[in-house]
């Protein structure tokens, strides 16, 4: 048996080191590894090999140890698999922005939780597409398994594109082929005017049904407005919630409630999701927020509001930005995060401390945090930490947070499509934060980040952990100074 060292074996081969050890881990070459960094192979086995390659073994310091050859298949070295170069195309690269500036440096791939899994990254993603390999990657499940979080861009030196770029590469799928619920809910909600095809009379009992029990809980007089013209706030629900959580919804009508706000929902095309976002579809996206802002017209309402998850607001900011410009001259978007920091400044509500001393901890929603920073200029960071510790006070950040944080794994679709194993994987990042911090509730402001962490990542990872949406956490601590509803909380 010879041993010889790895580096050395590489450098002879014209190869690299990781090159060696794939052809053995493979079984291509019948070795089995020693300490030292040292392979064991038999003497005929490396004579085939010198062979192969024309090596001189006289050249080679050699140790000759005895043993017991390595049981394995016949050691053949078949021609390289090359991938071709392909013809490239604008598609997916409108600007040298996309790709051309590209280092090949990795920090992207580094950065990114999902790298390897299918055999891709960011990097490669970005290549593939300049070298006109892009129906392969078009193909490809990857960009789906992807959250679009814009980790790998925060990594970036040269500012590439990629979330863009993958967007695209979404949007260039046949749309048979979109994984999983996504493209069934952009078609619904085109169809019936919400993701999930919920009848116009269904909701309407519902908002009349849950009102009825916020009057029972004590909030007296309450009523969810429909349609009320001239109304300050346009309230959109997430379809999920109307379906599956309605209880939810009462965590902002209790805010409403305090604050004396003058809100209202619309009868028709209330949805706040925008899955035209995730599946690539500018048609489809332009279509759900003109309908928004003929909303806005019609009801003739001052300020739209999103509260739901994140991309809500990123999908309508983003596609007023672009395609509704002079619209936005006659009202204005707001987050949750602006109009929780407005009630709370202008003291139209008031909280005290419901978690006053369990640790506690904000997850950073990818939308609300570096995604916006980079579309608006403005990245939610210290607001919303602000609000947690009026309600929270014994705090504590993760690590890395505010525009470094890690993704939730749920991100760009990713709750709503099959690649359930990806998704736990992705995770295991923020898990692993959650985990550190040795906090015992996490807020977030997003419903995806909070699902996928209180469904999931708690499940999985065994997480002793609590989940509270940043809105939930303030309706449970809302205090009422000249009268309180007689069901609350004390």
């Amino acid at each position: 048996m010879i041993v010889i060292r790895v580096g050395e074996l590489a450098k002879h081969l014209g190869v690299h080191r990781n090159t060696v050890r794939n052809w053995v881990n493979s079984g291509k070459l019948p070795a089995r590894s020693v300490a030292g960094k040292r392979y064991l192979i038999s003497e005929s086995d490396f004579a085939k090999l010198c062979e192969e390659f024309g090596i001189d073994r006289s050249s080679m310091k050699l140790k000759f140890v005895p043993g017991k050859p390595v049981m394995s298949r016949e050691m053949t070295f078949p021609p390289e698999d090359l991938k071709g170069v392909g013809k490239r195309s604008q598609r997916l690269l409108p600007t040298a922005q996309w790709g051309d500036v590209c280092l090949t440096c990795g920090s992207c791939a580094g950065a990114c939780p999902i790298s390897g899994v299918d055999g891709l990254d960011p990097l490669k993603a970005v290549r593939m597409a300049i070298l006109g390999r892009e129906e392969e990657l078009i193909a490809s499940q990857w960009p789906w398994k992807c959250t679009l979080c814009g980790k790998c861009e925060e990594a970036c030196p040269m500012n590439v594109e990629i979330v863009a770029l993958l967007r695209t590469v979404r949007g260039l799928r046949d749309r048979k082929k979109v994984p999983g619920a996504l493209q069934k809910g952009v078609l619904l909600c085109l169809e019936k005017g919400n993701n999930l095809g919920i009848p116009k009379e269904d909701f309407l009992s519902l908002l009349q049904e849950m009102g009825r029990e916020m009057r029972e809980e004590g909030y007296a007089g309450f009523e969810v407005p429909v349609d009320a013209k001239g109304a300050n706030l346009l309230v959109t629900v997430n379809s999920k919630e109307a379906f599956a959580e309605p209880e939810s919804m009462k965590f902002w009508w209790k805010i409403f409630y305090a604050a004396g706000e003058s809100w209202t929902v619309p009868s028709e095309y209330w949805e706040g999701l925008n899955w035209g976002l995730y599946t690539g579809d500018d048609e489809a996206m332009k279509t759900m927020v003109g309908r928004l802002v003929e909303n806005m017209h019609r009801l003739e309402c001052k300020t739209l509001l999103l509260p739901q998850c994140g991309h809500a607001y990123y999908a309508t900011r983003y596609g007023l930005n672009r395609w509704f410009k002079e619209d936005l001259k006659h009202f204005r978007v707001l987050s949750v995060v602006d109009l929780l920091v407005q009630y709370l400044e202008q003291e139209r509500i008031h909280v005290e401390p419901s978690l006053p001393s369990d640790l506690t901890t904000y997850h950073d929603p990818c939308h609300y945090g570096r995604k916006s920073l980079k579309a608006f200029g403005q990245g939610y960071f210290e607001e919303p930490r602000r609000i947690v510790r009026q309600c929270a006070p014994n705090f504590v950040d993760m690590v890395p947070d505010r525009e470094g944080s890690y993704c939730c794994g749920a991100g760009g679709g990713a709750w709503a499509t099959p690649f359930k194993e990806e998704r736990v994987f992705h995770g295991r990042l923020k898990a692993r934060q959650i985990q550190t911090s040795g906090a015992k509730w996490v807020v977030t402001a997003c419903q995806n980040c909070r699902d996928q962490i209180l469904r999931s990542l708690k499940k999985e990872y065994d997480l002793d952990i609590g989940v509270k949406y940043l809105w939930e956490l303030v309706a449970d601590s809302l205090i009422f100074k000249n009268s309180k509803p007689s069901g609350s909380s004390p």
